[in-house]
């Protein structure tokens, strides 16, 4: 049973009622406002359908977490990503081109003019690239390696690694990072935070609450808490068995070369029981 205040926007229910749906688009407009440097401000967004067919028979089709238009014609996909994958950065890629080859309408005349198209990604774990890398933000687009100057600038993925962004409240510098403390806080918050006591932030607590939620809402928040643990619990074990699997191998081999008990013991924490049946 949940007992926080306010729901979890790591998960697929918390993270669609806070930012998807035509009610709260105030509050994504402002959040991508933020978050897109030197651009042109957006005033409107239309939310499209999240799942996006192949062009032709076959091919294989992009379901996206938030996906929209803004008023000058750009596209923007959000992605909520709990989990690493190992090609992420690829499916990052190929579900960016969706909007891009849906430019050209059959049988309309076009002149290969493309669309903007921004793909925003949150991340609860940390890009294996970044890995030594303090940002927690990374602009990535198509550049001049030459120059360093921007090559295309219709193509913009921005990758926000949430374990990274860390500071405390009195530490904020702009509403970008207002917003991400909230993102990453919400669920732990007993109240709204003082710097964010404007109308917006005060509207989207109120949505925020738990005890706001229909009984329908509050059963598939549940379940949506209870996948989210789910998986963190799958991806915990496998994690922690092959740590221990490479403890054993480790030993295995300390043993042949003739290592002492105690010494195999102190580098791979296994016990003199579980050495001596190697």
């Amino acid at each position: 049973m949940c007992t926080e205040r306010y729901i979890d926007p790591f998960t697929d229910f918390g993270f669609k009622r806070m930012f998807g749906s035509e009610r709260c688009k105030a509050y994504l407009i402002n959040f991508l406002n933020s978050l897109f440097v030197d651009e042109e401000k957006i005033v409107d967004i239309t939310y499209r359908n999240t799942e996006q067919l192949g062009l032709l028979p076959g091919d294989r089709n992009a379901i996206y977490d938030l996906y929209c238009t803004t008023d000058t014609g750009g596209h923007i996909i959000v992605e909520m990503q709990n989990s690493r994958q190992k090609y992420f950065v690829d499916r990052t890629i190929y579900y960016s081109t969706y909007p891009i080859q849906r430019a050209a309408e059959p049988g309309s005349e076009w002149n290969y003019q493309l669309p903007k198209v921004y793909m925003v990604a949150f991340l609860n774990f940390v890009m294996s690239d970044y890995a030594e890398n303090p940002n927690y933000k990374h602009d990535v687009k198509l550049v001049d390696i030459a120059t360093n100057e921007v090559f295309y600038p219709k193509l913009n993925y921005i990758f926000l690694e949430m374990s990274k962004f860390v500071k405390r409240e009195e530490e904020l510098e702009d509403r970008k990072e207002d917003w991400l403390y909230v993102i990453k806080n919400l669920a732990k918050l007993p109240n709204v935070p003082k710097r964010m006591g404007d109308e917006l932030f005060h509207s989207f607590f109120q949505l925020a609450e738990v005890s706001n939620l229909s009984p329908e809402e509050y059963e598939a928040y549940e379940m949506s808490l209870k996948r989210q643990r789910d998986n963190y619990n799958i991806v915990a074990t496998a994690r922690e068995e092959g740590g221990r699997e490479r403890d054993i191998q480790r030993a295995q081999k300390m043993k042949i070369d003739g290592l002492p008990i105690d010494s195999i013991i102190r580098y791979t924490g296994l016990t003199p029981e579980e050495i001596d049946e190697l």
